[in-house]
């Protein structure tokens, strides 16, 4: 595997972003690819110093994708950057100009942990066409509720969260036949398992094809390198 750590300018937010990517060196196929979202106080190199995700996607000819959108909760933020814009339509487009990956919906995969569980399940419910199945871990699954400062909040939402930055709406919205598997996982210690609980049984209670599960932890990484693991093998990645 080869290992990656890059600097590219974003038209949608601006500037210069950092871009980690571990992608196999002689892929006798396309790669499949893993958008691997971090957390709240992460950045692109949280998931490679943390956990095994190298190692994990070795044998699966699995390229992982690690960007970077600061504290912007993968949103178009009502005063900040377009991160979403960034995340979900120009980093797919350089990350396909810049490597030979697969294209096809059923080897593109997202997920990520708290806020990047957030934006996993975002992408699999806002683009339902360009992903075969997401992984969220101890997700920051509820934006009605903030996990972030009222004013920070308020800079990446606005008054209100919209529809489009609701997973419990995006999941109203979005046909059952058309939606991606999902996978979801919290810790019985987690200060986000309520959010947790609610949005898992609103999407199965909507009859999405979703694996949810608890176990004992809490925000942390020890569970999430567990989860990982687990998700990438769930993915169905060969």
């Amino acid at each position: 595997m080869a290992f990656l750590q890059m600097e590219i300018f974003s038209e949608s937010i601006g500037m210069m972003t950092g871009v980690n990517v571990i992608i196999p060196e002689r892929a006798s196929a396309l790669p499949s690819v893993l958008y691997l979202l971090h957390g709240l106080s992460d950045d692109q190199s949280a998931w490679v110093r943390r956990t095994s995700i190298e190692r994990y996607a070795e044998s699966k000819n699995l390229a992982v994708i690690m960007p970077t959108t600061h504290r912007g909760f993968y949103t178009d933020m009502a005063d900040g950057y377009n991160y979403w814009t960034y995340v979900s339509k120009e980093l797919p487009e350089k990350m396909h100009s810049i490597f030979r990956l697969s294209e096809e919906r059923e080897k593109t995969f997202a997920a990520g942990l708290s806020m990047g569980g957030y934006g996993a399940l975002k992408l699999g419910l806002r683009m339902p066409e360009n992903f075969a199945a997401v992984a969220a871990f101890s997700s920051a699954a509820d934006m009605r509720r903030p996990v972030s400062p009222s004013a920070e909040h308020k800079r990446i939402f606005g008054d209100d969260v919209s529809a489009e930055n609701d997973l419990f709406a995006l999941a109203e919205k979005l046909s059952v036949k058309n939606a991606p598997r999902i996978y979801m996982w919290c810790g019985t210690e987690d200060f986000l398992l309520d959010a947790n609980r609610r949005l898992s049984s609103h999407i199965k209670d909507l009859g999405f094809d979703i694996d949810y599960s608890e176990s004992a932890g809490g925000h942390q990484w020890e569970r999430w390198d567990e989860q990982i693991k687990k998700a990438i093998d769930w993915f169905g990645i060969e």
